[in-house]
Order: structure tokens, then C-alpha cells, then sequence
């Protein structure tokens, strides 16, 4: 059973809900998002573009854009090498279509995920010379290519890194690649006010500045591909950030590019684009070019201008990502299989060899995993050379730092906190299961895992009027996650199974007098885990098949306008 926790704060909600006449339950929500004063609510409340800071600040960016500008004027050939994730591509079309719009001669490399892995290489700076390139310009990688930067640098090259990662440590002191400018606002001498902009983020400061000290406007279409890529990447969505990714979703209402309006309409976006569109929906379709064929297929939809193309593109786009979920629910089965059947249900650190599942899509299933169990996640399987896996942590258990004690045992590694991505030959899979055990310090208790609530509030209490003002929290995404509040002894009066694989359940709930509409997206984890927690699974199969009644659970919720029906609906998050 999940832990339910709600933040405690002092606060003058009512004051708060004068001063910008809302209720005082959206008022204490901005408190618990820690809006403590009225400067910062104000710019929670009130995205402006003005507030963004000057790029300027960040260190070597004006040194970058004057190298750009002088390359430019010289008809220099400039390659841009990205990533393969959805903020690489963003990032890389930002930079693309940029320096194209000054005039000048760019070209773009997306690594491919298996053949070339994460980040600029030797070989890659060779290619680039001989096919006549003078400048490479990275974005979203580029901190630690120590050795490919040397590399263009002994060929007589103009290197440029831009990126958004952590700078690698050598002795305790950062090791900075020897490029002709390094913008990353996470390296130490930077003193630019936000450090969390993520790769696509700082690629569109930069061509927004370049653009303008040249008389010329970026085109709203780079803030929306700055927005696409600011979700996907989970970045925190507050300040800057929050910025980018309100006016980008407007952008996006009327879309001026040929591929990502084709892409809204092939997945049938008819309705105003969400954050969580961004997230589940248009990204996912960049990802999948980049995890089951070649990421450069998503920059290609980008740089398409024939209406005809870019929706065929869309559509190849749209398939790809529906083969990966295929592989996705595939593999994920084969790992629960695994865990109940090979007696490792009992270990903290789930180490899972998954001999059929596609590289690429080992991070997915390692995070739907950790989901299910609430522990960390390694998912393994076969590489050009031994293993390759991905792992998925959870906050009281820092992967990387876990990765370090297994240096013995691993070819490569590399990550943060809460995922990493690593190697290791076959025969040291079972030393390394072993290990990374019995050096876990995790208590039962960290196991168990936390959901924040907001506050309790009775379901009729949750008007139109408080569910419209909530509204105003948008966009959600990381670090800033939908209000969820509680309601304990709510009545099922009745469920209706929906969803290709009935995982859906349409619900009538009663508290006090009345009947509310709700609905639950994973029933079996949340309605049907608390019902058989709390009257056992005969209630359950009495409830799916219209013979329960009068049971009563605790709930977690969110509210939101049903748009099809009007009214609030609830959407059930936990229960017990």
C-alpha cells in the first residue's frame, strides 16, 4: 500500500485568494508548490517572455553566436550533431533552421542509438572533415567529448558545444572539453540565473539572439519544437522553463511547419495541444523513429515543406511508435514473468535479463517496472558487444553512485540519480545482480512509495468554477505535477470495464447525496488494488460484473471538465 502524504504549511490563503480572486483551495495548491511569496506567484501565474533572461549571460554564448556569425558571412560549411531523443532532434532542427535562415550552410548529424550510442565521436569528426566540413556545432551532448574535440582541433576544425548536462569531474574538479566555445549553464563558471533548460532550450536562446542581432525574429515554430523537446526531456516546468513551454504550446495552435502540423493531425490532436500531448502523444512519435529505425527521421518530418511528404512521414512516424508499444507491453510481461518465476521477487534491486527485448526499449520497460514495484530497475539485454542495459531508479536510491561500487564489473557507464545506461560483459551479470544487493541500504520503509495530495476536499466541493481556476497551473509536467487531493469513504456504486485491455473503468461514485462521474486509467493497480485490500477479490469481481455494492474506499483524485459531457469528472490516481 502507497504512503499518502500532504504538505504542511502556514499560510493566508484567504489573503492569497483576494489578491487574485480564486478560491482558497487553488490558493493553498500555489503554496504547495512552493510559491511562498508574491514574486514568485506572480511569475508562476503570469508566463511572460519578457522575463526570460538574457543568453548573453550564459558563458561563451555570445563568443558562440559571433563564431556562427563570422562561419555564416563565409559560406563555411557547419555540421550540427545532436541526439537521438526528441530534445536532440528539436534541438538540432532549432539549430538548423536558424542558421539556414541567415543564409548559411548547414548540414545535421543524428547519431544513430545502437551503431553510434549517445554523443559526438572521433570517427564522426573524421567523417565531417572529409566530407568537407569546417565548423561542427553540437547541442544536447558535447561536455564530456573531451577526445572529440581534441580530434577536430588536430585537423584544424571549429568546434562549438552546447549542451545542458552535468561537465565530468576528474579529481573532484571539472574536465571541460578544449572546443572554441563551451555554453552549458550546468558548468560552474556559468552564472546564468536558470541552470535547467534543457538542450533544445539553450539551441533556441542562441538562434533567437542570433537572429535578432541580425534584424530578424526567431519563427514561432522553434519556440514550439523548444516546448516539445522542454516536456519530453522532463526538465522541471518552472521558470524559464514554464515560459517556453505556455507560449510554445500556443505556437502550436497554428503550426507554420509542414511535419509537426501533419503529425497533430495524424494523432487526431483536434482539441487545444496539452503538455501532456507533448509528452505522451507528439513525443513519443520523434522518439520511436530514433529507437526502432533511425532518429533522423524525426529531423526529416521537421525539415519537410510538401504538405503530401510530411504526412506520409507523420504516418510512418505515428506507426513506428505504435510497433513500439507492441515491443514495450511484450517485454514488460516477459519481466514480470521473470520477477515472480526466478525467486528475485524478495530483492531490492531488481536485475532483469531480457533476452528478446530491443535495446532501445529497455529504459521504457525498466521504468514501467519500477512503476509496478516501487524499486530500482535494471533492465539488461544483448549488444553489439556483451550486455547493454538501462536502469530506472527511485529518489532514495542514487543509481549512478550504486554504478560506481560495480566499476569492476562494468565496460562503460554513465547517468544521474534516477536513470543511467551502462555495459558489461555477460559472465558478470550474476556477480553484478549480487552485488548491487547486498551493497543496498534501502529500508522496507523506502520501498513503500509516497504519493503527495494537496489537500481533502469533498467531491462536492470541487466545482466548475475551482476546476477552471486550477487551470491555471497548466502547463504540468515535471516539478509540476496536477493538483491530487483526497475524499475518504467514497461509495462504488458502479464500474464499467473499458480500454483495449479493460484497464480502464468508468466510474459512478457517491459521496453524501449525490452521484459523480469518474474514471480510472489503470484500474486494476488503483480501484482494484484498494477494493481487494479492503473487502478482498470477490468484491472486485462482484463490482466489474455489476453485482457490488455499497463499498467504500479512500480515494485520490483529479479533477477536470469532462469535455464531452460537461461537469467535473474525477479521476481516481490511488485508492484503498
Amino acid at each position: 500500500m502507497k504512503r499518502w502524504v500532504s504538505k504542511k504549511y502556514q499560510m493566508d490563503t484567504e489573503k492569497i485568494a483576494n489578491r487574485y480572486q480564486i478560491s482558497e483551495i487553488v490558493a493553498e495548491v500555489l503554496v504547495k508548490r512552493g510559491l511562498f511569496d508574491w514574486d514568485a506567484m506572480d511569475g508562476y501565474l503570469f508566463p511572460d517572455m519578457e522575463k526570460l533572461h538574457d543568453v548573453k549571460q550564459m558563458k561563451d554564448a555570445v563568443r558562440l553566436i559571433e563564431i556562427l556569425e563570422q562561419k555564416i558571412k563565409q559560406k563555411k560549411r557547419i555540421q550540427i550533431i545532436g541526439d537521438y531523443d526528441v530534445d536532440g532532434v528539436m534541438a538540432s532542427y532549432i539549430l538548423y533552421r536558424g542558421i539556414r535562415t541567415m543564409g548559411g550552410k548547414a548540414c545535421c548529424r543524428i547519431p544513430h542509438r545502437i551503431q553510434d550510442g549517445y554523443g559526438i565521436r572521433e570517427y564522426m569528426v573524421t567523417e565531417a572533415y572529409r566530407a568537407g566540413v569546417d565548423t561542427i556545432l553540437t547541442c544536447d551532448n558535447g561536455i564530456s567529448a573531451g577526445a572529440a574535440v581534441e580530434k577536430a582541433k588536430e585537423l584544424g576544425m571549429t568546434i562549438l558545444i552546447s549542451d545542458h548536462h552535468e561537465a565530468p569531474k576528474e579529481e573532484g574538479h571539472e574536465k571541460l572539453p578544449d572546443a572554441d566555445a563551451v555554453v552549458d549553464p550546468k558548468q560552474s563558471a556559468c552564472q546564468y540565473p536558470f541552470k535547467n533548460l534543457c538542450g533544445a532550450g539553450i539551441a533556441y536562446k542562441l538562434v533567437a539572439c542570433l537572429l535578432r542581432r541580425n534584424g530578424m525574429e526567431p519563427q514561432e515554430e522553434l519556440l514550439a519544437c523548444a516546448a516539445i523537446a522542454t516536456v519530453c526531456d522532463v526538465v522541471p516546468l518552472l521558470g524559464e522553463n514554464r515560459i517556453i513551454v505556455t507560449y510554445g504550446l500556443k505556437c502550436l495552435e497554428n503550426c507554420s511547419n509542414e511535419g509537426l502540423r501533419a503529425l497533430i493531425q495524424g494523432l487526431q490532436l483536434q482539441n487545444k495541444i496539452s503538455s501532456y500531448d507533448l509528452g505522451f502523444r507528439i513525443g513519443p512519435c520523434i522518439n520511436a523513429a530514433g529507437r526502432l529505425d533511425e532518429a533522423k527521421k524525426g529531423f526529416e518530418l521537421l525539415t519537410e515543406t510538401d504538405a503530401g511528404m510530411a504526412q506520409k512521414k507523420a504516418y510512418e512516424l505515428i506507426q513506428l511508435n505504435e510497433e513500439r508499444k507492441v515491443y514495450t507491453a511484450k517485454a514488460v510481461r516477459k519481466a514480470i514473468a521473470s520477477i515472480e518465476s526466478e525467486g528475485i521477487l524478495h530483492d531490492k534491486v531488481f536485475v532483469l535479463y531480457l533476452e528478446e527485448c530491443p535495446e532501445s526499449v529497455a529504459g521504457i520497460v525498466a521504468g514501467r517496472i519500477r512503476e509496478q514495484y516501487y524499486r530500482p530497475v535494471l533492465i539488461l539485454t544483448n549488444g553489439k558487444e556483451g550486455l547493454k542495459g538501462s536502469a530506472r531508479s527511485i529518489p532514495e536510491y542514487h543509481i549512478q553512485k550504486e554504478l560506481n561500487q560495480c566499476q569492476d564489473l562494468l565496460t562503460e557507464y554513465g547517468g544521474h540519480a534516477m536513470a543511467a545506461g551502462f555495459s558489461l560483459p555477460k559472465r558478470n551479470l550474476e556477480a553484478f545482480r549480487k552485488r548491487l544487493n547486498g551493497n543496498c541500504q534501502l529500508s522496507e520503509e523506502a520501498l513503500v512509495e509516497t504519493i503527495y495530495f494537496d489537500k481533502e476536499v469533498a467531491l462536492g466541493e470541487m466545482t466548475e468554477d475551482i476546476v477552471r481556476q486550477l487551470a491555471c497551473m497548466e502547463p504540468y509536467g515535471e516539478g509540476n505535477d496536477q493538483a491530487v487531493f483526497a475524499r475518504r469513504e467514497v461509495e462504488i456504486v458502479s464500474a464499467v470495464l473499458c480500454g483495449k485491455e479493460n484497464q480502464v473503468a468508468r466510474v459512478q461514485l457517491k459521496d453524501g447525496m449525490r452521484l459523480y462521474s469518474g474514471v480510472d486509467f489503470q484500474c486494476e493497480e488503483h480501484l482494484g488494488a484498494g477494493i481487494c485490500g479492503r473487502y478482498g477479490e470477490k468484491a472486485w469481481e462482484d463490482i466489474k460484473n455489476a453485482r457490488g455494492t455499497d463499498y467504500k474506499v479512500d480515494i485520490l483524485y483529479k479533477p477536470s471538465m469532462n469535455q464531452k459531457y460537461g461537469g467535473v469528472q474525477f479521476q481516481i490516481v490511488d485508492c484503498r
